[in-house]
């Protein structure tokens, strides 16, 4: 075993995380105490009071540093392989706004260039958008596009799919967060999107090992993964049930600003547009109620939202410059959403 590598390396972290008992905040607790993967090895049960008893069992075993070491070295042969890079939060390439989430991933999979600007908005929505959907989806990515953002996504059928393919067609950047290890693609029918994300300079991305399948817990962490690279989310159709919804929390979580398009008419009484209407004419207080939020999303739209939509509503193309005024205001001041909104007379 390598007992010089540091904790913070693509190595270290691989190591501590394929020991039994350790996970992502055992990660971080130990790579901020211990400089080497052989401080931790020979820490005292006193010493690692941080993590837990079956944690410190598992650190204690010789044989299984061995197994482990041998497990995360196996991992970055294989990332080689695959042109993937195995990036911490202490490398410089490693996404700064999603740096700053408390549930940040402490390894983060990347396959092709990610943007050294934070300049991204995530683009989310519905996999069965409506005429309504699709149409707005692709106006508002190329306007976003036009300015120059990038636009981060699931690579799922739908709206993701729309707003991958309408980025790359205005020549903008594009990242693809996935909820499998990198070496396949999910869904298979979006492998030559894929491809093209790839060549024309955009980036795929998973915080899961390869051979991981994108089961349901897994989408669901990837959904704070793509507001947590983003300065905001729009979210462009969703029912008031559904994937995108996680999104919508962890963006509000994560204290990032949301945006949703205003429909009319028969769209507004289509069931898939259920959820942004809520998002831009409800309140905090209401809209808690109805989806029955508790814990801290539940207080936090109780305390910050009761009076006021959690949504800025675009409710025609005129609302543009305020989308891009707060997304300026957040790249410049940090992504606090209420504050941004109180300082631009927009509560």
């Amino acid at each position: 075993m390598n007992r010089d590598a540091s904790s913070s390396s693509n190595l270290g972290v691989l190591t501590l995380l394929s020991m039994r008992g350790i996970g992502p905040q055992a990660v971080e607790k130990l790579r901020a105490r211990f400089a080497k993967l052989g401080d931790v090895q020979d820490a005292s049960p006193k010493d690692l009071d941080m993590v837990t008893s079956p944690a410190r069992a598992s650190l204690a075993d010789r044989a299984a540093w061995a197994a482990a070491h041998d497990r995360a070295s196996s991992i970055l042969d294989e990332a080689r392989r695959q042109g993937v890079r195995v990036l911490t939060v202490a490398d410089g390439e490693y996404p700064a706004l999603l740096r700053r989430i408390p549930d940040r991933p402490p390894v983060l999979y990347v396959k092709g260039t990610l943007r050294e600007s934070p300049r991204s908005v995530a683009c989310i929505g519905t996999r069965e958008p409506s005429q309504f959907g699709a149409e707005v989806t692709k106006r508002i990515v190329a306007v976003l596009a036009e300015r120059g953002w990038s636009i981060v996504s699931g690579l799922a059928i739908g709206v993701d799919t729309l707003s991958h393919e309408a980025a790359l067609e205005h020549r903008a950047h594009t990242v693809a967060v996935l909820a499998n290890g990198l070496d396949t693609v999910y869904p298979k029918s979006n492998e030559p999107l894929a491809r093209r994300i790839l060549d024309q300079g955009g980036a795929l991305v998973s915080e899961q090992p390869f051979k991981t399948p994108p089961v349901g817990r897994n989408l669901v962490q990837r959904d704070r993964l793509q507001s947590g690279m983003s300065l905001g989310t729009i979210v462009m159709q969703t029912d008031i049930v559904g994937g995108s919804m996680h999104t919508v929390r962890f963006t509000m979580l994560q204290q990032r600003l949301l945006f949703a398009p205003v429909p009319r008419g028969r769209h507004a009484e289509e069931a898939k547009s259920r959820g942004i209407v809520a998002l831009t004419r409800e309140t905090g207080r209401e809209l808690k109620r109805r989806i029955e939020a508790d814990g801290e999303y539940g207080a936090l739209l109780e305390a910050e939202f009761a009076s006021t939509p959690l949504a800025v509503p675009l409710e025609s193309r005129e609302d543009y410059d305020k989308l891009f005024a707060l997304l300026e205001h957040a790249k410049d001041h940090g992504p606090a959403p209420r504050r941004a909104r109180e300082q631009m007379g927009m509560f």
